[in-house]
């Protein structure tokens, strides 16, 4: 299992990189050490709720936003919990799960 660290801190990234912020820039935004931005990204530390929500600030997204990390698990984790969800699908269900994918990802 990803620890909540590491995931936190690969949205951290994934979010600056996408505003080009570099770690200063981000640290200076709100308001704490560059070395602290880079021990987030790396999952050593893990932030304040009050940093939490500067970091949201800064990326202009709700605090909830940052915690939105299923992409960035590892593959095998998400291969896992794909099999979990549709194990527990009704025929019908996976039904409708297997036309979905076909339509969008299989071509």
């Amino acid at each position: 299992m990803d620890n909540i660290k590491i995931l936190f801190g690969r949205k951290i990234r994934e979010l600056r990189k996408k505003q080009n912020y570099t770690q200063a820039q981000l640290a200076e935004k709100v308001g704490v050490d560059n070395k602290h931005i880079s021990c987030i990204e790396s999952g050593k530390n893990f932030p304040s709720p009050d940093l939490i929500s500067r970091l949201a600030n800064a990326f202009l997204v709700e605090p909830k936003d940052l915690f939105e990390f299923y992409h960035l698990k590892e593959n095998t984790n998400l291969k896992k919990g794909i099999i979990e969800m549709i194990s527990s699908l009704s025929n019908y269900e996976l039904e409708l799960t297997y036309k979905y994918v076909r339509t969008f990802i299989l071509k």
